[in-house]
C-alpha cells in the first residue's frame, strides 16, 4: 500500500510540474535524432506485467518495422506512450492491444481498448486540462484530467496529430498520436 500511494504522489507531483512547465511556456525538448521502436516496445513490456496484475490482457503489434530515426524528444514520447498505455488499462474490461505503424510517411501510436468507451459530449472533453467524463470519474477516481491535455501539447509541438474515437459508452475507445517522420 504504501508502494502504491507513493507511485500515485510521484506521478502527481511529475503531471503537476508539467502542467506548470506547460502553463508557463517553459516545456523544454530535446530534439534530437532518436528510435522510437525501442522506446515503445520497452513500455509495452513494462505495461504487459502491470496489466497482467490487473487481470488484463495486454498485447502490442509493431508493424513499423526494427527501426524509427527521426527527430523528437526521447522522454516526453516515452511519457506519451506511457501515458496511453496506462489509462487504457485502467479503463479496460480485459483487453487492451497497442499498436505501432509506419502510414504515409508517418509514425502511429494507438491504444485500443474493450473499457467504458465515450460519447460524443465526452469526446469534445478530452486533452483539455483537468476534464474527466463521468464515466472515467466513475471507474477511476484517480487522476487529475492532467495526462491528456499533456499528451496533446507534447505532440503539437513536435507538429503531430492526437486523437480518440470511440463508438459509445461501454464500446471501447482508440488513443492515438501522429508523428511526421523528418
Amino acid at each position: 500500500n504504501v508502494l502504491t500511494t507513493t507511485e500515485h504522489l510521484v506521478k502527481l507531483v511529475a503531471e503537476l510540474l508539467d502542467l506548470s512547465r506547460i502553463e508557463s511556456g517553459k516545456i523544454r525538448y530535446e530534439m534530437i535524432q532518436n528510435d522510437l521502436v525501442p522506446i515503445v516496445e520497452e513500455a509495452a513490456r513494462e505495461f504487459k506485467e502491470v496489466a497482467n496484475r490487473r487481470g488484463v490482457n495486454f498485447s502490442f503489434q509493431n508493424m513499423a518495422g526494427d527501426t524509427l530515426q527521426f527527430i523528437f524528444d526521447k522522454d516526453k514520447d516515452r511519457e506519451i506512450v506511457i501515458n496511453l498505455i496506462d489509462n487504457a488499462i485502467k479503463y479496460c474490461k480485459k483487453e487492451v492491444l497497442g499498436r505501432l505503424e509506419l502510414t504515409n510517411n508517418h509514425i502511429c501510436f494507438s491504444v485500443k481498448d474493450d473499457g467504458i468507451g465515450m460519447t460524443e459530449e465526452d469526446k469534445k472533453k478530452l486533452f483539455i486540462k483537468f476534464s474527466r467524463s463521468e464515466e472515467a470519474l466513475k471507474t477511476n477516481v484517480d487522476g487529475m484530467g492532467i495526462g491528456l491535455y499533456f499528451v496533446k501539447k507534447v505532440i503539437e509541438d513536435h507538429k503531430g496529430r492526437v486523437g480518440a474515437e470511440s463508438e459509445g459508452l461501454g464500446k471501447g475507445s482508440v488513443f492515438f498520436f501522429e508523428l511526421p517522420l523528418k
